[in-house]
């Protein structure tokens, strides 16, 4: 499967701008075929910079705590593969849900959106993650914790159209996702 050109990219992301303006229309910018399904996660693909960003700022934190530490490659291999299950775990999470609570219908809708969202949003919060800790010292904590807050005031904003405006659904499925990718990081972290 091709990754999506620049272009698409770019409408995507035009797409989930509007969609954060509350503007349904922003759903006609993606593409919620089947194999604009598939192709949405290629926004994890692009999101590896920002990735790379936040596991090599836990490493240092790490090395911190614990000078005596040795973390290597396996600690971002680890980083890598908990992510990945966090992602995977929740999607399939809400996969379950979906036909019981009704919202098989808009599952396709709700992923293309997520995924595309992923992509600003990982970068904004690298910045940030940067920004805490490298300058802000303890005033970068409430840097981070500011930009967390925006980042799921956001998500909610873009499930709740891709849910057709339902914000009780979108909040409940932000915050089933939220524990499902917080419990594999306890887990596997």
């Amino acid at each position: 499967m091709t990754p999506p050109s620049a272009n698409e990219v770019a409408a995507y992301l035009t797409g989930i701008v509007r969609m954060v303006r509350d503007e349904p229309e922003g759903l006609h910018y993606l593409d919620l075929s089947a194999s604009g399904f598939w192709r949405s996660f290629w926004a994890f693909a692009y999101c590896l910079p920002a990735f790379l960003v936040f596991w090599t700022t836990d490493h240092f934190a790490r090395l911190v705590d614990d000078p005596e530490a040795k973390i290597g490659l396996t600690f971002f291999v680890r980083s890598a593969v908990t992510d990945a299950a966090g992602i995977v775990l929740a999607l399939l999470a809400v996969a379950l849900i979906a036909r019981p609570m009704g919202i098989s219908d808009r599952f396709v809708q709700w992923v293309v959106a997520g995924n595309w969202l992923a992509l600003p949003l990982a970068y904004l919060m690298a910045v940030v993650q940067l920004l805490s800790f490298g300058l802000f010292g303890q005033g970068g904590s409430i840097l981070l914790l500011a930009a967390v807050i925006a980042a799921l005031i956001i998500s909610w904003r873009v499930a709740r159209v891709a849910l057709g405006g339902d914000g009780l659904l979108a909040f409940g499925l932000l915050v089933l996702t939220e524990l499902v990718f917080i419990l594999t990081s306890v887990l596997l972290g």
